[in-house]
């Protein structure tokens, strides 16, 4: 699967640093590997949970809007040497996230369930589930 190339994780930080560009120093460090992703030296592995955090960070913390931390972070996932587990999920979850105005784990369960299964959800939020796609039950 992954036999000719060097492979690492990416933490969340090293990711952020990146993005928000708001420490020059772990900018730099952090613009310095992804260019040996870009060079294709190494090829960074991203879990999905990597990407909630992302997602509830730029929102909660740096305030950023939900299509902006999308656009960011579509562009992130596609990037030479960047591989997303589950990227098609995750795809889904950040368009669902912006696009129906739900919370990003909830559009992630739901984008989830739908191409990996079971398909059924059970929960109390209609709210968000409501405007998700899938065999979605409320209890009340």
């Amino acid at each position: 699967m992954r036999e000719n190339k060097k492979f690492a994780w990416l933490d969340t930080n090293v990711v952020l640093r990146f993005l928000i560009r708001d420490h020059e120093k772990y900018f730099l460090a952090a613009r310095n590997l992804f260019a040996k992703a870009e060079k294709g030296e190494l090829s960074f592995l991203i879990h999905p949970l990597t990407v909630a955090e992302l997602v509830w960070t730029l929102e909660s913390f740096y305030e950023y809007e939900k299509k902006e931390i999308v656009n960011t972070l579509l562009g992130f996932i596609e990037a030479k040497g960047i591989e997303v587990l589950e990227k098609e999920i995750t795809r889904k979850a950040l368009l669902d996230y912006a696009d129906k105005n739900v919370d990003y784990i909830d559009a992630y369960l739901a984008a989830y369930a739908s191409q990996i299964g079971p398909q059924t959800i059970f929960t109390l939020d209609k709210k968000h589930f409501s405007r998700l796609e899938g065999d979605i039950k409320f209890l009340l």
